[in-house]
């Protein structure tokens, strides 16, 4: 596994943060994660602008967990975003959310999102997700090699 590889987590509820945090020790995931706290911080974060500009400290994720329902920019609003950057086309991107609305979940896949998942209750469940998370997108799953590169 490579540790040199991030994530991203835009999410505005910090129990939800501290909860996929939690699930992600347990699942012994020791890469980084980075948080933001709303869809208009994501974008910058990952236009490496402001207070991220430095990519050692901010460094483009592997893969963005995205949260619908933000303040500022929702999660649709950054997936939209997302398809307007040539250079973020080969950014992964698991929508997590309370949502499972069709709308929701057919619009998110319209705007490019990899995976729809809705949040799960229970830690447990919280903790396979991690794992899951963990093996395909950690272990198994290979980005085009123009994508290796910058992810």
């Amino acid at each position: 596994m490579n540790s040199r590889r991030s994530f991203l987590v835009a999410e505005d509820d910090e129990n939800d943060v501290f909860f996929l945090q939690r699930a992600f020790q347990q699942a012994n995931i020791e890469n980084p994660l980075h948080v933001v706290r709303d869809g208009q911080e994501a974008i910058e974060y990952l236009s490496g602008v402001g207070k991220f500009s430095d990519r050692t400290i901010h460094p483009l994720p592997h893969l963005f967990i995205l949260d619908l329902k933000m303040p500022r920019k929702t999660g649709l609003d950054v997936l939209g975003w997302l398809q307007e950057q040539p250079e973020l086309r080969c950014l992964p991107v698991v929508v997590l959310s309370s949502s499972a609305h069709r709308t929701d979940i057919e619009r998110a896949y319209e705007l490019g999102a990899n995976s729809f998942v809705v949040k799960p209750a229970s830690t447990q469940k919280r903790i396979q997700l991690a794992e899951l998370i963990k093996g395909y997108w950690l272990q198994f799953n290979e980005p085009p090699a123009v994508c290796a590169e910058k992810i």
